[in-house]
């Protein structure tokens, strides 16, 4: 009995530390091969941020103003009309994140387009497909949005995703942008850093340890 409650406990210790965390993606495609102005490959990157964020210290963790060595955005196909004008829009971006590992994803955060303050271009709606076999097929999705003028500019910005998604890669589709709300800018789509909030999903090993917690209780009891 007490090695059952050792081995419990160590178990229930495991999961309850936790634990949130956040999880930078290793690597991404853009799949939709929308124009870049400034590349992708810097919203995953920590280029930018004020600090090395983790899941205890994101929220105080600052994206200086965009520049190529350090933001994503599009090129502007309209002009200083809308990207997403209805009658002519500009290629929907489609991003592919490796996550690097298998999670438990329950939030999205991210860090603004900006020049110091709101600007329009940065992307504001957000729908996400879920796979566990790398990207083979995507199972699950959910979209998630800021309201029209509800910016994220230098600060983490944190959207629940509404559920707790299994996924080992994530498929981003950026919907909309601030186009038409309180500040300049809508012309293009960009983001200054990308991340997401997960529970490490059980490992192998404690897979192992809660198949021999069964079987020695189930000798005990038997």
């Amino acid at each position: 009995m007490m090695l059952l409650r050792s081995l419990t406990g160590l178990l229930l210790g495991s999961a309850c530390a936790g634990a949130a965390i956040l999880v930078t993606p290793t690597g991404l495609t853009n799949s939709s091969g929308v124009s870049e102005f400034f590349p992708a490959a810097n919203l995953i990157n920590d280029s930018g941020l004020s600090g090395a964020a983790d899941f205890s210290n994101y929220t105080s963790i600052t994206h200086a103003s965009a520049a190529n060595t350090n933001a994503w955005t599009t090129t502007n196909p309209n002009g200083a009309d809308d990207y997403f004008l209805v009658s002519s829009p500009g290629v929907t971006p489609v991003f592919e994140f490796d996550l690097g590992g298998s999670y438990a994803l329950t939030d999205f955060v991210f860090w603004g387009y900006h020049f110091n303050a709101a600007n329009g271009n940065e992307a504001r709606e957000f729908f996400f497909e879920f796979s566990t076999d790398g990207g083979g097929s995507y199972t699950s999705s959910t979209t998630v949005s800021n309201s029209l003028s509800d910016f994220a500019v230098q600060n983490a910005e944190t959207l629940n995703l509404g559920g707790t998604f299994s996924a080992n890669t994530v498929r981003m589709t950026i919907q909309d942008n601030h186009f038409g709300g309180s500040a300049s800018g809508g012309d293009r789509v960009g983001l200054g850093e990308v991340k997401f909030v997960a529970i490490p999903e059980l490992s192998s090993f404690g897979l192992l340890v809660i198949g021999t917690v069964g079987v020695l209780g189930f000798r005990r009891r038997g």
